[in-house]
């Protein structure tokens, strides 16, 4: 026997109403759109010298800003050598600041941005050491003492969905760029015979403003996903003294992307910093051990995540004293362009503790990159 068909059941009022189209993602039809709005120049000094404020444009959502960096010199005769930091010292501090002036990167050092730059997890290939603008001339020739960078500060988060672009949208509100230049003797082991001029150009990359419809009048997003998450960049110095140390972090409270720890000794030197890293490093979360690594297995692991393979301090090569901490590796085979799914959260009460024997005094530094999602929500981060 047949059993009958349901008739359907005919929708009145609101329910006959047909639903509203769910508007494409933001990507969409949406094109990159860069220009330069910032050109100083400066000779250095015994001092340091403050830089004029950028007040960034207006101009659809920011998602990073380009410094390019260019030292020269002229008739020099004395033997040039670098700071173990060199050049990128030459920015002794750089802070990018919200519309409400708190800061979003910084106050951090120019070599702390070319390390975000290095392990952020941000482009294909990430080292500013191996970009074609790139030098830094040593020696007695005419021009020792002539360098060149380009480093990025670092705001969009993904940029395959746009996550982390900022409304960037106000005239009278607007973010700002504050930059210190260092004196000549730090950026030099042995400065040149006369000082150079330094001269700082910064571009902005934004996101334009969407069109309302595309071609077939279908719906744009207007924003980028779970718009208002920002991801922040934050510096801490400890003391640190030979022998076994507990040090707890101070940042939490946000999700954390990416930790950068960074030893030297008393001398400030990197190089004597990378043979006292404890060995091994023990990092605690609440009342878990996350990690016991060893340190000729970590140096492994950047060379295996980042393809930082050649000599240390080399083009490609490591960093002494530097090893990342990424929780953005979730997607590819490298850091960046994360799902989001490996932020490690935090809450204000969180405790996140590092342990370990460290083989001589001197300073333990940890750059952290956490993100604070919109409203607070990290489920928008993963829709």
């Amino acid at each position: 026997m047949t059993t009958p068909t349901k008739a359907p059941t005919r929708r009145t009022g609101q329910n006959a109403q047909q639903q509203a189209p769910v508007a494409r993602a933001f990507r969409i039809g949406v094109q990159s759109h860069e220009e330069i709005n910032y050109d100083e120049t400066r000779t250095l000094g015994a001092s340091t010298i403050d830089l004029p404020v950028l007040n960034v444009p207006p101009a659809g959502f920011l998602r990073n800003i380009y410094l390019v960096v260019e030292g020269t010199t002229a008739g020099n005769a004395a033997a040039v050598t670098f700071a173990e930091d060199g050049p990128f010292n030459v920015i002794d501090s750089i802070t990018l600041e919200d519309v409400n002036s708190a800061p979003i990167v910084g106050p951090i050092s120019g070599y702390d941005l070319y390390v975000i730059n290095k392990y952020g997890g941000y482009r294909n290939q990430d080292d500013p050491k191996m970009s074609p603008v790139y030098s830094a001339v040593t020696g007695s020739g005419a021009t020792g003492g002539s360098f060149a960078f380009v480093l990025k500060i670092p705001i969009e988060l993904v940029n395959r969905d746009a996550l982390g672009a900022l409304p960037n949208k106000s005239g009278t509100a607007m973010f700002k760029v504050r930059i210190r230049i260092a004196p000549n003797a730090t950026v030099y082991g042995t400065a040149p015979t006369a000082a150079g001029s330094v001269r700082v150009r910064m571009a902005q990359v934004d996101w334009w403003d969407p069109d309302a419809q595309d071609l077939r009048g279908r719906p744009l997003a207007q924003n980028p996903p779970a718009v208002q998450t920002t991801q922040y960049w934050s510096k801490a110095v400890f003391n640190v003294n030979s022998g076994a140390i507990r040090q707890q972090l101070e940042r939490v409270g946000y999700l954390v992307r990416n930790l950068i720890f960074i030893t030297e000794d008393t001398n400030s030197s990197r190089l004597a910093g990378d043979a006292n890293f404890p060995d091994p490093f023990t990092f605690q979360f609440e009342a878990n051990t996350l990690l016991t690594r060893n340190r000729v297995v970590w140096r492994h692991m950047i060379a295996e995540d980042f393809g930082y393979n050649a000599a240390a301090e080399s083009a490609g090569g490591r960093d002494n004293g530097v090893y990342p901490l990424p929780f953005n590796l979730d997607f590819g085979l490298k850091p960046g362009a994360e799902s989001r799914r490996g932020y490690l959260p935090t809450s204000a009460a969180a405790r996140l503790e590092v342990q370990g024997n460290m083989g001589g005094a001197g300073t333990l530094t940890v750059l952290t990159n956490d993100v604070a999602p919109a409203n607070g929500d990290d489920a928008q981060l993963t829709v």
